[in-house]
């Protein structure tokens, strides 16, 4: 006599369970990995537009210190970037140090950034 395997005799659907079980995984692994993937695709978005926000932050900075010396205290300059737009508040702490409130607008306008900085100023101008 032949011998014969139990799963393969049996008709109340042994393998069903396995390939539903092998399908559920898979697919709980690719929503994963799609979830995973956007979620990183943001994190990248805002962290490249706070570099730019960082920089914007920088230029400006650097460009009020070189021309703090012929400023009018207090006076509000503003600067126009390619990422954006700065616009700084200047306002006289001590003879050489001045207070800066610095507001960051990108270029697409959806984002606004409000900084508060102090400069120590030496009182010669560098350009």
């Amino acid at each position: 006599m032949k011998s014969q395997l139990f799963y393969t005799n049996d008709e109340n659907g042994f393998v069903l369970p396995y390939v539903l079980f092998v399908t559920t995984l898979i697919l709980i692994l690719v929503s994963a990995n799609i979830q995973h993937y956007q979620r990183d695709a943001e994190m990248t978005k805002a962290h490249i537009q706070q570099l730019k926000m960082e920089t914007l932050f920088q230029m400006g900075r650097e460009k009020i210190k070189t021309e703090i010396g012929s400023l009018k205290i207090p006076e509000t300059v503003t600067y126009h970037f390619p990422d954006g737009n700065v616009r700084i508040e200047v306002s006289n702490l001590d003879i050489n140090k001045f207070e800066l409130y610095f507001t960051i607008t990108a270029a697409s306008n959806d984002y606004s950034y409000k900084i508060t900085d102090v400069l120590q100023h030496d009182g010669s101008s560098t350009p």
